[in-house]
């Protein structure tokens, strides 16, 4: 049996049901294997958190909606980063780095999202939350649900990262 993590932009469509993506996540989430487990990550929900402060800090409103998606987001089973995450993630950016420089002595630039691959040229563009969530479910054989395209990347340095795009 399948288990899935839903990754941040997933959620997100979820709690808006007037974004473009919004039948799409639905309907693809809704079609997952009902009695496969769906899991959330508590990086996803800082990530949300701060959204809802984001938007109390700038416009002095407390978004009541939002903070209600948040506490949905909350019942499936969280995810929490352990040990065991911090050696998978340390494993998967380190596979990461192998594909996209060509030595050591490469320039890196400290940010990931801002790691440029030594074959296209193009700027890699995963966020360092997205890597945590890939290595939490790399460390539980989990596929993560995700409509980030740009993930990609990740499962095609490390095949062990099972992705499902919406």
């Amino acid at each position: 049996m399948e288990g899935y993590l839903l990754d941040t932009n997933i959620l997100s469509v979820l709690m808006m049901p007037q974004h473009p993506k919004y039948a799409a996540v639905q309907n693809a989430v809704g079609s997952l294997d009902v009695s496969a487990p769906k899991y959330v990550s508590v990086i996803a929900i800082g990530e949300l958190t701060f959204g809802q402060r984001l938007i109390s800090v700038f416009t002095g409103q407390s978004p009541k909606v939002l903070a209600e998606k948040i506490k949905h987001a909350q019942t499936y089973p969280l995810l929490d980063v352990t040990k065991h995450t911090a050696a998978e993630y340390g494993e998967l950016k380190t596979i990461l780095a192998k594909v996209h420089f060509a030595s050591l002595q490469d320039k890196r630039p400290r940010w990931l999202e801002n790691w440029v691959d030594k074959v296209t040229g193009q700027v890699l563009q995963v966020d360092e939350n997205d890597l945590w969530m890939c290595a939490q479910a790399r460390e539980r054989n989990l596929v993560f649900v995700t409509t980030d395209a740009k993930m990609d990347r990740v499962s095609k340095a490390d095949s062990t990262v099972r992705l499902q795009f919406v």
